[in-house]
């Protein structure tokens, strides 16, 4: 499985049969965004996919985009996704080449143990960090904790051009004693390669 990152909670997750996209965005954000084909795309809000699921045109492996923009359980070419509504937005666990996924775009409320028992036991943890309109950096640090899955890979904070007002990802990482990170522009990974230990993964949004 392959995963890049374009800025803010919107990742491009290439996996063996599907490729999903998850909260693509418009250039009114100060990014402009291309290559946004994806066989399945998650939207974190009905009022995200309202606004942008018209910015994914093609899908790669299906006629045409799934779009999930509402709690349930769905299968869509061989990746399986559960959403679950929590702060007015949909969290995902999404398990696909063997791996289980949890995406937790746009939230701003610490989970609860309701939650925490959906997500305890995924293997890679979207997470947004950034303050104001998502968690700070102490509400993610709690929920890694509790999760404690085995790569954590940080979204939502400071990047140049984006404009929201998010803060940088240095105070998440310092928060978790995971300083000095040097990030990397796509995560490569299969379900026997996963760390032992729990890893931070920054990745490099890729910006136009």
């Amino acid at each position: 499985m392959e995963v890049k990152y374009f800025g803010n909670s919107c990742f491009r997750i290439k996996g063996k049969d599907i490729v999903l996209l998850t909260n693509p965005f418009d250039s009114s954000l100060g990014i402009k965004l291309s290559g946004l084909d994806a066989d399945l795309v998650l939207f974190s809000s009905k009022k995200d996919s309202k606004e942008n699921s018209s910015l994914v045109k093609n899908a790669l492996n299906r006629k045409e985009p799934f779009i999930i923009d509402e709690p349930g359980e769905y299968e869509v070419g061989g990746a399986f996704v559960l959403g679950i509504p929590f702060d007015r937005k949909n969290i995902y666990i999404i398990t696909v080449d063997g791996m289980r996924l949890a995406f937790l775009g746009g939230i701003s409320q610490k989970v609860t143990e309701k939650e925490l028992e959906e997500i305890d036991g995924v293997d890679i943890l979207f997470l947004p960090v950034g303050g104001n309109s998502v968690l700070t950096e102490k509400q993610a640090a709690y929920i890694e904790e509790k999760i404690q899955p085995k790569i954590i890979i940080p979204m939502s904070f400071k990047i140049p051009s984006l404009k929201i007002d998010f803060n940088g990802v240095d105070d998440f990482l310092k928060e978790i004693g995971s300083e000095g990170i040097n990030p990397v522009d796509k995560l490569i990974i299969a379900k026997d390669r996963l760390p032992l230990e729990k890893e931070v993964i920054l990745l490099n949004a890729k910006t136009n």
